[in-house]
């Protein structure tokens, strides 16, 4: 299997968005089951992410996108995209309006202290935003070789240490594994037996 590796570019967005939908559990941010909604939802959360990363690299089989980083440095002053999140957070946002659960994820969203707040009221220097790799492509090294092009970069901007956050529903066993320390930890606000984590890795 050949697997290619690239910058992202805009037109990558909406691939990467199904990619979340597909490989994520989205049940840690919301109580919304309707698919259209968990796909906005993931819309607005990538939107964001994409807008202000300062790395995005993927993985590509043919023209399949099957993994992605998402990361952002401090370090670095320049965006990975030309992104203007706005007008797809406005659009996600009123569609999200029109429908009873989209209503309840938008007040879900807007509680003060979500696991997502939690989570974005630590301030690290270097944080990876998002990582996926598709589970019909794992065992290729496709994470790994993704994990490493971010960490490449990181180092290059001089960064020394970067964060990330994870949740018992994702394979947080892959961190304790390889290098990262658990720094902080706590349960998720709809279902209390889903713990979160934040790890930190040391790129010296």
């Amino acid at each position: 299997m050949t697997i290619q590796y690239r910058r992202a570019t805009p037109e990558d967005f909406s691939a990467i968005v199904d990619l979340f939908v597909v490989n994520m559990n989205l049940s840690v941010f919301t109580s919304a089951t309707d698919k259209r909604v968990l796909k906005q939802l993931a819309t607005l959360f990538l939107a964001k992410d994409c807008h202000h990363a300062t790395f995005i690299q993927v993985a590509e089989y043919g023209d399949i996108i099957c993994g992605v980083v998402i990361g952002v440095t401090k370090q670095d002053p320049h965006k990975a995209l030309s992104f203007d999140e706005k007008p797809i957070i406005d659009q996600i946002e009123k569609k999200l309006s029109l429908s009873e659960q989209g209503q309840q994820v938008l007040k879900e969203l807007r509680e003060p202290e979500t696991a997502d707040t939690k989570w974005k009221n630590n301030n690290f220097d270097s944080e990876l935003q998002f990582f996926c790799v598709d589970p019909n492509y794992r065992r290729h090294r496709i994470g790994a070789t993704l994990i490493q092009a971010f960490e490449t970069y990181l180092i290059a901007q001089g960064a020394d240490t970067y964060a990330l956050h994870t949740d018992t529903l994702c394979t947080y066993q892959y961190y304790d594994n390889n290098g990262y320390q658990r720094v902080n930890q706590y349960p998720n606000d709809l279902n209390p037996q889903i713990m979160h984590y934040t790890y930190v890795k040391s790129l010296s």
